[in-house]
């Protein structure tokens, strides 16, 4: 491969928070970096927004930066030491906490700060060209405008409508019936808080009951509110856009004052896939199917992923033909496991006994894991620890 002539050590499809996570880390340590996005920044993006302790800790590891700095810098623009979790609108549990505070941003803020923090690390960026080939045997990109690159690696981190994804599924390395399995829509409004009476909304909740394998969310930002559905496809065809409905019905919210509602799949437990091809081609994030199974989060993992392939790819620069194999074993310890243990967790809490009683089962169950879910989902304890001890009851009665 040293004999040919690139135009990058690795070219990166997708600016998101992942892309710009691998190409900052790769670029710092010396490689020619580039990424290439389809959209010009800041741009929109279906998510809640919610940054938990696990994130922060990832970004203070690898961009110095802390909650003071990010609040300073308005990237974090609302914290709420409350949430509250609703079957339909009925309350299950309101929870106040001061420890691991939930934080939020606006993703069209947190995820321009770090493609700026690529364009700092001196990553050629490309934004509002759209990748329309990828060669994966030859690793040439083509675009929309004509450009075409040729590289020694490239990391699809263009979400789960991944064009790389597509060539893994056209080549048969990834199947498509597997990928769709697991695959969960997910559909989000805005609210601007002058349409709002003041003081409404002032912390997340979580609701279940108004769809199966799936729940409603409202997540309150310093100018608006987010107000969502996600759940699996193959247990909610058709319902996604009546289930945001009812639930905005229900929270006695004006239709009027919704804004369009967009949306865009979600992977939902797709991580049973091949995330590599040969030496060079590797995904991340939503694009490899991986986020949490149960929340759904996706921002933790794409930069997590993002971290372990910018490794991979380092560890192993004269020796590219490890550096995806170093790739899988670190997901399988660190990402894979964790991920079997959300779905377990999913199965109980979205389970058709839990729906026939109305979700009393999973009232018993915050109320024994109250504390522990808590640090579950800000990653200080893991969902295998916390599955185990949920099912030795006992632990928990005070």
């Amino acid at each position: 491969m040293s004999q040919q002539n690139f135009d990058y050590d690795v070219s990166i499809i997708g600016g998101g928070p992942g892309g710009s996570t691998a190409g900052y880390l790769l670029s710092k340590l010396g490689l020619n970096v580039q990424i290439i996005d389809k959209d010009i920044f800041p741009r929109q993006k279906l998510c809640g927004g919610i940054i938990t302790f696990k994130t922060l800790d990832l970004l203070n590891r690898l961009y110095k930066e802390t909650t003071d700095t990010l609040l300073d810098k308005n990237i974090i623009n609302y914290h709420t030491n409350r949430f509250e979790i609703n079957y339909k609108v009925k309350r299950i549990m309101s929870i106040n906490i001061s420890k691991f505070p939930f934080y939020l941003v606006d993703r069209r803020v947190y995820d321009n700060f770090l493609l700026n923090k690529a364009k700092e690390a001196s990553v050629d960026v490309i934004e509002g060209d759209e990748v329309i080939k990828v060669n994966l045997e030859t690793c040439e990109i083509n675009l929309s405008k004509g450009d075409k690159f040729k590289t020694k690696l490239i990391i699809g981190a263009d979400g789960a409508n991944s064009i790389v994804k597509q060539e893994f599924i056209r080549n048969g390395i990834i199947r498509k019936d597997k990928w769709n399995y697991n695959l969960a829509t997910g559909l989000e409004c805005f609210i601007d808080r002058n349409n709002l009476e003041k003081g409404l909304f002032k912390y997340p909740i979580i609701s279940f009951g108004f769809l199966r394998y799936g729940y409603n969310w409202l997540f309150p930002n310093k100018n608006q509110v987010i107000v969502g559905v996600g759940g699996l496809n193959r247990k909610n065809k058709g319902l996604f856009k009546r289930t945001l409905n009812r639930f905005i019905t229900a929270l006695k919210i004006n239709p009027d004052v919704v804004s369009r509602v967009s949306g865009h799949p979600i992977p939902y437990g797709n991580f049973h896939i091949t995330p590599i091809y040969k030496n060079n081609i590797i995904l991340i994030g939503d694009a490899a199917g991986i986020a949490d199974p149960f929340w759904g989060e996706g921002i933790y993992y794409t930069q997590k992923t993002a971290e372990y392939a910018s490794l991979a790819i380092l560890k192993n620069l004269k020796n590219l033909k490890n550096s995806t194999i170093l790739y899988l074993r670190l997901l399988s310890k660190y990402i894979y496991s964790e991920l079997r243990y959300a779905m377990k967790l999913r199965w109980f809490i979205f389970n058709p006994i839990n729906s026939f009683f109305s979700y009393y089962p999973t009232h018993l169950m915050l109320k024994l894991m109250r504390n522990k879910l808590i640090e579950i989902t800000h990653g200080i304890r893991s969902y295998r620890w916390g599955m185990k001890k949920f099912f030795k009851l006992g632990t928990y009665l005070q």
